[in-house]
């Protein structure tokens, strides 16, 4: 989202970024004004285990609920006041938030002709309902077949009513207390309620939805590029092409315990003739145990640099990550199934750029590797996404799109069955016979945290 911001800037706009104190400074530094959150809702995102005691011991899909309800529900009514602050108190022409973003719901349930253009962005693989696919987290593949829509009409069913229902509550009352009406819908399509939705990534890559499809922005990823300057490491000169190069890592939040991912992928390439680099995201690599003669462990290295020399990215499927490879036309080993990870990982697969490890075993690590560089399949699917990405301009795309009519403007932007009955639609002033004024004005940009 800062980055977003600073291309807003770029492009003539000023930008007010409401997150959380720990970005400050970088805020500041991208030429953005930073509001910060609530004290209630800034928790640190690098720590949840410690922040929310207890979450680690969940299971998947029970987790996941958990961060929805606890990380993004729980905090609407702060969020919404803060937000609601910012508009009383500015002129504001854009409002955009990612997906996870919920304080924006009491807004858009309750939003008339004087409310700014709003946006969401969605870092992560789309969540929203649609027939052609199964509810969002188990990973499920889509499927537009007679008795595929009808699987995808049942689970979702199941999810609203059984999975959801509690988090679904809280949220319908944070709506009410706030604006006097409930959210109007089912809270992981509350993007669907924006004048724009842009997806941050290739369409080909995302799962197709008929339903849906014409009202959203596939404006591609939008990578942080900032360590890209930096001086090579004394140990570049490895990289010299005589061994296929496997970069491993476990991202920059799910860090804390290096046996998940990176130190069996050690283990398991040890004895290969590879070159395996392991970046851990922040920990210091004096902290991971038994690296090989063949392999490298640095704290950080930009991956805008090293994937370009990379064959293989194993990855626990951060959604960042993944794009930097694909961007790159690296193939990819995923493993991880908490948080979005399944979602991401079945992506992958349906894609044919990558293998799911369904167990983090070295033995296999090194199967799913070595069948991955052994057949050109992969890395010629991982070429096609990188030059479908190559097409897409990530954050310059989400500012030329604000500066057209929005996308998603109009009284049929929600298919009606994915609105609750006590919803009733409002009016909508912004059309491709009324189109917004341009936004080189002020937006405000509200991440999740």
């Amino acid at each position: 989202m800062i980055n977003i911001g600073k291309q807003l800037v770029d492009d003539g706009s000023t930008v007010v970024m409401l997150t959380g104190n720990r970005f400050r400074e970088k805020v500041r530094r991208a030429g953005l004004e930073h509001i910060a959150l609530p004290v209630s809702s800034d928790f640190d995102d690098r720590d949840l285990d410690g922040e929310f005691p207890g979450r680690s011991r969940l299971p998947g899909i029970l987790r996941s609920r958990y961060d929805l309800e606890n990380l993004f529900v729980e905090n609407i009514a702060d969020q919404h006041r803060a937000v609601s602050k910012i508009l009383s108190e500015r002129a504001i022409d854009v409002v955009l938030a990612e997906n996870l973003f919920l304080g924006l719901l009491p807004t858009l349930a309750a939003r008339d002709g004087h409310t700014p253009r709003i946006g969401t962005v969605c870092t992560s693989p789309l969540m929203a309902s649609s027939r052609d696919t199964a509810p969002f987290g188990p990973g499920l593949p889509p499927s537009s077949t007679r008795w595929g829509m009808r699987r995808n009409q049942l689970l979702s069913a199941a999810a609203r009513a059984l999975v959801l229902r509690r988090v679904q509550r809280k949220a319908d009352a944070a709506v009410q207390e706030a604006v006097g009406r409930d959210a109007g819908t089912f809270i992981l399509d509350w993007p669907l309620l924006a004048d724009d939705i842009f997806v941050l990534t290739a369409p080909s890559f995302e799962y197709p939805r008929r339903d849906l499809d014409d009202r959203l922005d596939y404006v591609g990823p939008v990578l942080d590029t900032a360590g890209t300057t930096a001086p090579a490491p004394a140990w570049w000169h490895r990289l010299d092409g005589a061994d296929p190069v496997v970069v491993v890592t476990q991202g920059t939040l799910d860090n804390g315990d290096m046996g998940r991912l990176i130190e069996p992928t050690l283990s398991a390439l040890a004895h290969t003739r590879t070159l395996v680099i392991a970046t851990t995201g922040g920990p210091a690599a004096e902290t991971v145990r038994a690296p090989g003669a063949n392999s490298i462990v640095a704290e950080f290295v930009p991956f805008d640099t090293l994937l370009p020399r990379a064959d293989v990215l194993v990855t626990n499927g951060g959604w960042g990550g993944v794009h930097f490879a694909l961007r790159h036309g690296v193939p990819i080993v995923v493993a991880g199934s908490t948080e979005d990870k399944n979602e991401v990982a079945a992506r992958i697969v349906r894609s044919g750029a990558g293998i799911r490890l369904r167990s983090t075993r070295p033995t296999a690590i090194r199967r799913a590797v070595r069948t991955v560089l052994d057949d050109p399949g992969y890395r010629e699917r991982a070429r096609a996404l990188a030059k479908e990405l190559s097409g897409l301009d990530g954050a310059r795309g989400i500012s030329k799109a604000l500066n057209a009519p929005p996308k998603n403007a109009g009284p049929t932007r929600i298919p009606p069955e994915y609105i609750q009955p006590e919803h009733t639609e409002p009016e909508h002033t912004h059309t491709e016979q009324n189109p917004p004024e341009p936004t080189a004005g002020t937006t405000v940009s509200c991440p999740p945290r």
